[in-house]
């Protein structure tokens, strides 16, 4: 305690109370600060992601496919890294080029198709409503006018674009429409960025592994590097293998839903296959929202083919969840579907669309520390923690009694080991008595025997 309360200790306190204050008091300053280091840093932050994707393609070619290469000629070694990048980087050049070449031709096709079909699909949704009207005036007497109604919705329409609010609205939509251009002009920069910084990760990871680690190994105390270490593994394990098989998941998902709807020739298969494979990516929330644009475009087109793929849609994303992913991706994240979900709904609180994909893996990591540090503590309570966890047969009395007979026998060993120091110095005390009256019997006997030989003398 006196160690815990030395002056440099309260000093560090009083200090980083000042500084959450200070903070606290300037917090919209501080986030402006912040926001613009993520925005400089953006292009690093998505070029080490990409780098760490293309990892595991890298790491094959560099392993397996070259990895006999300098074995008997030395000076062929330094080429390995080189070609294994080349490589890399040549498989998703293709892979690419090979998605832009069959599917984004079809998808703007299909999207061409559905804009000059609009006007068809907006007779066929308005005679949905007219049923729906005629229903409602039939079943509980609504006493909506069937012919009037759409001049009354014009109308009503028209009144709000005259009101000043529309006015505003247009103005807000004009500035809303220059943002997205200008961040749609930013994140062209920061992608194309991201991959030539990815190239340099990739290129120099060990060396750049080894700066990390001299860094932490000097700035750190020894005793607590064991437990980064260890904690940068299974964020490894957990959001980057994670990651990776999600996205081979939402890949093959993406073209089983192609091939199946075209077989049932499902119109804009290709359009609603990339919507549910980009979205499957979004752990529990993603089906769902793949799902409702496409079942939109099926209706309007015709309702049987809208449940044509919503049978699809539930058989694939069944045989996903059972047996797909569980192939992919295995026990890696290890949660259950309630944490699942608490971790995706916090994730887009906070992070919006990066939290709804990495949330879950991050959550992942800080639910296996919090249950190895539980099971370390329950292990070190002993046997009536253990009973404790048994909730059928949970006895409070029982643990109260246990606990009050710990006590009583921890007392008594702590009396046991009062009285024997007690005894032992009462102990030391009579032999020290013992050894002085000895010495003064031996003294006492020196002097009569001097006296004696006087006397004789």
């Amino acid at each position: 305690m006196k160690k815990f309360l030395s002056l440099r200790n309260v000093l560090i306190c009083i200090a980083f109370t000042v500084l959450l204050l200070l903070i606290k008091d300037n917090i919209k300053i501080v986030w402006d600060i912040v926001c613009t280091f993520a925005s400089v840093l953006t292009p690093f932050i998505i070029g080490f992601l990409f780098a760490y994707i293309l990892n595991y393609p890298y790491k094959f070619f560099y392993s397996t496919v070259f990895g006999k290469i300098g074995t008997k000629r030395p000076r062929l070694k330094n080429m390995k890294k080189p070609l294994a990048i080349i490589c890399t980087y040549t498989i998703v050049l293709a892979l690419f080029v090979v998605l832009i070449w069959i599917v984004v031709p079809q998808i703007i096709d299909n999207i061409s198709t559905l804009a000059e079909s609009m006007p068809i699909y907006f007779d066929t949704g308005m005679n949905y409503v007219d049923q729906f009207i005629s229903w409602l005036n039939e079943t509980f007497h609504a006493g909506i006018d069937e012919d009037n109604y759409l001049s009354l919705i014009v109308e009503e329409l028209f009144n709000y674009l005259r009101s000043n609010d529309a006015k505003d609205f247009a103005s807000g939509a004009s500035n809303y429409l220059l943002q997205m251009l200008s961040g749609t002009a930013k994140g062209v920069y920061n992608f194309i960025m991201a991959v030539i910084i990815s190239v340099y990760f990739l290129a120099s990871k060990e060396q750049l592994c080894r700066q990390v680690k001299k860094i932490a190994v000097a700035f750190f105390p020894i005793k607590y590097l064991p437990k980064i270490y260890e904690i940068v593994d299974i964020t490894d394990t957990k959001c980057g293998r994670f990651l990776v098989g999600d996205i081979i998941d939402a890949a093959v998902i993406g073209i089983l839903h192609f091939i199946v709807l075209a077989v049932l020739q499902v119109p804009y298969s290709p359009l609603i296959a990339v919507l549910v494979g980009i979205t499957n990516i979004i752990p529990f929330f993603g089906p769902f929202i793949g799902s409702i644009p496409s079942c939109f475009i099926l209706l309007l087109v015709n309702p049987w083919e809208m449940v044509k793929f919503l049978i699809v849609n539930i058989i694939l994303q069944q045989i996903d969840g059972n047996l797909i992913k569980p192939k992919i991706i295995g026990g890696q994240v290890g949660l259950s579907g309630f944490w699942v979900l608490f971790s995706v709904l916090v994730g887009n609180s906070l992070f919006g669309i990066p939290g709804l994909i990495l949330g879950t893996p991050i959550y992942a990591v800080i639910y296996y520390l919090v249950k190895k540090q539980t099971r370390i503590k329950i292990t070190e309570k002993g046997k009536i923690a253990r009973e404790a966890l048994d909730f059928e047969v949970l006895n409070y009395a029982k643990i109260a009694e246990e606990q009050k007979r710990l006590r009583e026998e921890k007392e008594t060993m702590q009396r046991e080991k009062l009285r024997r120091l007690i005894h032992l110095d009462k102990f030391d005390k009579s032999s020290d008595d013992e050894e002085d009256d000895e010495s003064q019997i031996n003294s006492e006997d020196t002097d009569n025997n001097e006296d004696h030989k006087d006397n004789e003398s």
